[in-house]
C-alpha cells in the first residue's frame, strides 16, 4: 500500500508539523509513505529522516500550493491520500480558502482521500476585534469546514468533542458516519535518570509554543507568590515562535521579571529531545496553560508529558477538558486567572496523596495512545477506504 502524505514538515515549526513527523515515521513500518510537503523558507534548513521520502514541492502562501501538491500526489500513483488541515497550515486566509480547490481535485480525479483535522473552530468565536472582519471569518470557516467534511471519503479528528463541534454547530449529523476518532499519538516516556544524590530546587515547567494566548502573563504572577512559599524554586518555560506568528512576546515577559524573578525564571527556546526529557524527569510539576476557548483540538503538550508521571496543572479550555477531567487526572484553573493557578501549584505541591492520585490516573487514560498504536489505527483505516 503506497500513501501520499499532504502536510508541513520541519524545519518548519507548527504543531502539525510536528506531529506529521512523529505519525508518518511509524507509518512508514506499516506502509509506503510519501511526504508532500512545503519547500523551508531558508533555503540552508534541512531536516529529513531516513525512514521517510519527502518530496517538497509547494511554498506556504503561493496561491498556485493547490495545482502543485495535486501534481506531486498524482505522479507518486498512491493507493491513498492523507491530507493534514490546520487554519492558516498552507498559508494566509485566501490560501486557506484554496485548500477546498484541492479537495476538488482530488475529488474529481476519483483519488481515495482522507482529512485529518486538527481543530475545529466554535462558531460564537472572537477571531478578529472588527464585527465585521469576524462575521466574515466566521463565514469562511462554517463554509470550508463543512465542505471538507462533505467531500472528504473519511475525516479523522482528535476527539469527542470535535465530533460534537462539527455535528451540532456545523449540521453535520448526517455525515457523522465519515468522522472517526483516533487520538494525538503520546510520546512513550524515556528512560527515567538515576536520581542525583544532591538536593535541588523546586522546578515549575512550562512547555509549548510562546504565542499571545498561551498565558505566559499570568504563570509569571502564580509563579512571583508562589516563590513567597517555596523560594527555592526555578520557573522553566520551554518553547519559542510559532512559525505562523510573525512577532514573538520575549520582550513583553522580560517586563514582568523584577531582579529576583529573573533569578527564577528562565526560557529555553526550542530543546532537543533528549534535554527535553531531562527536564520532564527533573520538574516537580507541569503548567499547561492557554486562553484559546474557541478551539477546539487536542494539545501536543500533553501528548508530549503525559507518560512521564508528573502532575498537571492545565487551564479549562477545550484542547484539555475534552480530553482530562479536573481533580481526576489534573487539576484545572480558569483560563488567565493567576490567583487560581496559584492556588492550584500550592495545593499539588501540600497534597502528596492527591499528587499521586492524579499522576496515576494521567497515566492510565493515556496508556494505549503510543505512536505505534494511533500508526495502526490510520493504518486500519487506509485498508477500510481501499476495501470500499
Amino acid at each position: 500500500m503506497k500513501v501520499c502524505a499532504v502536510t508541513t514538515w520541519p524545519p518548519h515549526r507548527d504543531g502539525v508539523a510536528l506531529y506529521s513527523a512523529e505519525l508518518y515515521k511509524h507509518l512508514a513500518e506499516l506502509v509506503d509513505v510519501k511526504v508532500i510537503t512545503n519547500i523551508p523558507e531558508k533555503p540552508d534548513q534541512d531536516y529529513e529522516m531516513n525512514e521517510m521520502a519527502v518530496l517538497r514541492s509547494w511554498k506556504r502562501g503561493s496561491y498556485t500550493y493547490p495545482l502543485k501538491i495535486f501534481h506531486s500526489t498524482l505522479k507518486e500513483k498512491p493507493d491513498v491520500i492523507h491530507l493534514q488541515h490546520g487554519w492558516l497550515l498552507y498559508g494566509n486566509l485566501i490560501s486557506s480558502t484554496l485548500f477546498t480547490i484541492l479537495l476538488l481535485f482530488y475529488r474529481l480525479s476519483r483519488k481515495p482521500f482522507i482529512v485529518t483535522m486538527h481543530t475545529a473552530i466554535r462558531r460564537n468565536a472572537h477571531i478578529y476585534e472588527g464585527v465585521l472582519l469576524n462575521s466574515l471569518a466566521r463565514i469562511m470557516i462554517f463554509f470550508i469546514s463543512r465542505f471538507i467534511v462533505k467531500v472528504s471519503d473519511k475525516v479523522i479528528i482528535h476527539n469527542q468533542m470535535v465530533n460534537t463541534v462539527l455535528q451540532k454547530e456545523y449540521g453535520l449529523q448526517e455525515e457523522a458516519w465519515k468522522m472517526v476518532v483516533i487520538p494525538h499519538g503520546i510520546k512513550k516516556a524515556s528512560k527515567k535518570p538515576a536520581k542525583s544524590k544532591k538536593s535541588r530546587n523546586k522546578i515549575i515547567l512550562s512547555i509549548g509554543f510562546i504565542r499571545k494566548n498561551k498565558g505566559i502573563e499570568q504563570l509569571i504572577k502564580a509563579f512571583k507568590k508562589f516563590i513567597e512559599h517555596y523560594p527555592d524554586t526555578n520557573l522553566i518555560i520551554v518553547g519559542g515562535r510559532h512559525a505562523h506568528d510573525t512577532t514573538d512576546k520575549f520582550d513583553e515577559f522580560d517586563k514582568l521579571l523584577t531582579p529576583n524573578l529573573s533569578k527564577r525564571v528562565f526560557f529555553t527556546d526550542f530543546i532537543d529531545e533528549k534535554s527535553l526529557d531531562q527536564l520532564i524527569w527533573t520538574s516537580d510539576i507541569i503548567v499547561l496553560s492557554s486562553l484559546d476557548r474557541y478551539y477546539v483540538e487536542s494539545s501536543g503538550a500533553l501528548a508530549r508529558v503525559a507518560d512521564y508521571g508528573k502532575p498537571i496543572i492545565c487551564s479549562r479550555v477545550p484542547k484539555f477538558f475534552s480530553e482530562l477531567r479536573d481533580g481526576i487526572d489534573c487539576i484545572m484553573t480558569e483560563p488567565g486567572n493567576s490567583e487560581e493557578l496559584i492556588q492550584a501549584l500550592l495545593l499539588i505541591t501540600k497534597n502528596v496523596p492527591l499528587k499521586k492520585k492524579i499522576v496515576e490516573n494521567l497515566r492510565k487514560k493515556f496508556r494505549n495512545r503510543d505512536w505505534n498504536a494511533v500508526s495502526k489505527q490510520h493504518f486500519e483505516l487506509y485498508r477500510t477506504i481501499l476495501k470500499n
